[in-house]
């Protein structure tokens, strides 16, 4: 008999302004390099191609969601639920709607709590042990901090994990940014205290 409990869907919010906060910590302050018109040989330059303009448009590409509210918040129908000495979540459904691979997300999810676990054919994930859900939420910012959000735009849409060569990275097609993740398994903890570490920007 199931020991079930009180796990009703409920459904995971993750601003994505704290990952762009932590970033400004990690980074610190930077000087902004300015420029003026003098500094710029515009000479024979056809207005579209212009460097302010090309720079107020790709600045209104990017902020574009951000007006609108559509990427302050992502939000994913976490389920966890407790069976007798085990856990089980939704990692199925998670992957998919993160559009990562199912794999990856289960190894990193039982790397991240030290435990071991198979998904059913129902796509739970069947955890050793007695995890809240607390404990899944953070599992998850991390995964989606290091691999799904975008570190430059926040876009969490137009991202895909690519590889290239021996390394896997992190490419954003709505501003065309990239960074590297490792070789898809690293940085993966061995301790669930462990910060997750944000690659240079490529």
């Amino acid at each position: 008999m199931s020991d079930s409990s009180s796990s009703d869907i409920e459904e995971l919010g993750i601003n994505l302004q704290e990952f762009r906060m932590k970033r400004q910590v990690r980074f610190g302050s930077r000087k902004t390099i300015t420029s003026t018109k003098k500094d710029i040989d515009l000479l024979d330059t056809p207005p579209e191609l212009d460097y302010y303009n090309l720079l107020n448009k790709g600045i209104a590409i990017l902020k574009k969601d951000k007006e609108n509210g559509e990427t302050n918040k992502l939000k994913l129908p976490l389920d966890v639920k407790k069976e007798g000495r085990k856990t089980k979540v939704n990692i199925r459904e998670i992957a998919e709607i993160l559009d990562r691979d199912e794999e990856h997300l289960v190894k990193f999810t039982k790397n991240e709590l030290v435990t071991d676990g198979s998904v059913k054919e129902d796509g739970y994930l069947w955890l050793k042990g007695i995890y809240l859900k607390t404990d899944l939420q953070e599992v998850l910012r991390k995964f989606i901090e290091n691999f799904v959000v975008c570190s430059i735009c926040d876009s969490v849409e137009d991202t895909s994990i690519i590889k290239d060569k021996r390394l896997y990275y992190l490419k954003c097609d709505k501003c065309g940014g990239r960074r590297c993740v490792g070789n898809i398994t690293e940085g993966l903890s061995k301790k669930s205290n462990t910060k997750p570490k944000l690659r240079g920007i490529i």
